[in-house]
């Protein structure tokens, strides 16, 4: 079984240009889809078996409450309009962490150290967007918009290595691996014990395997300090009912696993070990 540790549940309806979403942002599962419960045992079937929840604070607390114990909540939050008291009241609600995203200055920047503090107090896990952001909901004009264009060069790796020296005990999943930034990303994930990273999104799938076995078997032998940090993740809809579109990120680690040849020990710290020890808030 995997715990995907990059999961969505959130829905806006298109509008007129039937290009953009329009308001409200809400919850992807309704009422009407059923009782939740089938739902989950669906996905239990397809080899998941609970969801890291990466949504605003609002929505990812209610697919907590509704789906229970198969949702651990790690909200996003605006990082230029959260204070660090802000930060704590979700982690009192119960958040297993903090999703980090679209910051208008670089991660790195001293006035968001005081945020990371925060997660670092309460053993919580700090989940980083690294790379490229799609156009869409964090526009000037989007439902997430923010008070500037986005930079995606504040969100590259490197700027993880410098929180990681101010909070060395910070536990750290870096999404995305960095996309396009991959030899950064490793780099980081080499040399900072606590920074972790998923695999998710549309563009790591499409690499060539050359590429993961380049990083993580080097000369034909297993660079198992790295590789032994990675999390399943997917990147998609978790609660749209009778949607599983994750199926091809499942077939992709599968793949990955027989590339590097990768031990069962290993296989199983990236499908739910490392992940449940990241959200343990020990």
């Amino acid at each position: 079984m995997k715990i995907d540790a990059h999961a969505h549940g959130i829905h806006a309806e298109l509008g007129p240009d039937g290009k953009n979403r329009v308001p409200p942002l809400v919850a992807a599962w309704k009422d009407s889809d059923g009782p939740p419960e089938a739902h989950v045992r669906q996905h239990n079937e397809r080899g998941i078996e609970k969801a890291l929840v990466l949504d605003p604070v609002d929505i990812a607390f209610q697919l907590k409450d509704r789906f229970g114990d198969f949702v651990l909540a790690c909200p996003q939050v605006d990082m230029d309009k959260s204070s660090p008291e802000e930060i704590a009241s979700v982690l009192d609600r119960g958040a297993c962490g903090i999703k980090f995203i679209a910051p208008t200055r670089p991660y790195g920047d001293a006035r968001y150290l005081p945020l990371y503090e925060v997660v670092r107090d309460y053993c919580a896990l700090a989940v980083f967007h690294c790379g490229y952001l799609t156009h869409g909901f964090f526009n000037r004009q989007g439902l997430l918009a923010r008070s500037e264009w986005i930079d995606i060069t504040h969100m590259r790796p490197a700027e993880l290595d410098r929180i990681n020296r101010a909070f060395p005990d910070l536990k750290i999943l870096m999404a995305h691996f960095g996309n396009p930034w991959w030899e950064e990303a490793w780099s980081v994930m080499k040399s900072d014990i606590n920074i972790y990273a998923d695999l998710s999104g549309g563009t790591a799938i499409e690499k060539p395997m050359d590429l993961w076995k380049g990083l993580f078997r080097p000369n034909g032998k297993l660079h198992v300090q790295t590789v032994s940090k990675l999390c399943y993740g997917a990147d998609d809809s978790m609660f749209h009912a009778g949607y599983f579109g994750y199926d091809r990120f499942i077939a992709f680690y599968e793949a990955l696993y027989e590339a590097l040849a990768l031990p069962e020990e290993i296989r199983l710290k990236i499908d739910r070990e490392n992940i449940l020890a990241l959200t343990s808030k020990v």
